[in-house]
Formats: C-alpha cells, structure tokens, sequence
C-alpha cells in the first residue's frame, strides 16, 4: 500500500471514531435532560406558585372544604391534582380524593390563563387539621412534549 492510501485509511477511521464519539455524547446528552429535566423544572420553574388556602372549614362528613388562591406563571395544560396525607408513625403517604367543585355557572375550561386565580371549592377528603399539618399536593400539566411537568402546590 502506498503512503497516499494508508493516509486515507487513517483520515477515514479518525472521522469514523470521531463520528462515534460524537453520537455517544449525544444520546448522554439526551439522557441526562431526560433523566434530571423533570427535576430541574419542578424546582426552577413551577408552573404555579404555592398554594393560598382563603378558608378551610370542616364539612359535615369531616373533609375540609376549602377555597384558595395560586397564581399560574406559565401557560401550560392542566392534567390533574393530587393530594396526599402522611400515614401514622411516618409509614409514608396515601392520596386521598379531592372533589374539585365549580361556582355554579362555570362552565370554562379546567385550563386557566396566567395570573392570580381563585378556586374553590374544593372537597378534600381529610380533616382541616390534617390537611394544614400532615399533607401535602402536586399538580400535574403538559407543557412540552418531553414529560409531564409536576408542580408542589402545597405546602
């Protein structure tokens, strides 16, 4: 083989391993947004703010009925809320049902523009002590394609 073909050769097979390197980067790259990105946007940029609970009062079954104000930051679809209570002795949490009730006549979207908003009622399934003291609740929105976003709403 002549100096000019061994030169090719060589040309060729840095390009090839260089090429390799490049899509091992990538989908590392990829990875890792995929892998820490839900993270990163739930603590940096939540969709809404914490959760104002405006009154909490006891209804006749002993779930808390309780109107609120949040503000929504970014315009994003809302897929759901979910509310947990702590389980005695610090065994974990266990979710528990809330009615999101509406005023009568609304008949809107459950998709809300940016800015402050009132909500409420809302039946949830626990006492009001247990609610302010032992809970806590995620709300869930698509704002991209990637994974749903999860917001900590309250505390």
């Amino acid at each position: 083989m002549s100096n000019r073909m061994i030169s090719r050769i060589t040309a060729f097979a840095l390009v090839m391993f260089k090429t390799f390197c490049s899509v091992i980067i990538l989908f590392a790259m990829l990875f890792t947004v995929w892998a820490v990105g839900p993270e990163i946007e739930t603590r940096y940029f939540p969709v809404v703010s914490k959760l104002t609970i405006l009154d909490a009062r006891a209804d006749e079954d002993g779930n808390t009925v309780l109107d609120a104000e949040f503000t929504k930051i970014r315009n994003c679809e809302y897929l759901g809320l979910a509310w947990f209570r702590a389980l005695p002795g610090g065994m974990g949490f266990e979710r528990v049902p809330v009615e999101i009730m509406r005023q009568e006549n609304d008949t809107s979207s459950p998709n809300r523009p940016t800015g402050t908003q009132r909500a409420g009622p809302w039946i949830v399934h626990m006492t009001p002590d247990d609610l302010r003291n032992r809970s806590f609740s995620r709300l869930m929105h698509r704002c991209h394609g990637l994974w749903v976003t999860t917001t900590d709403f309250f505390p």
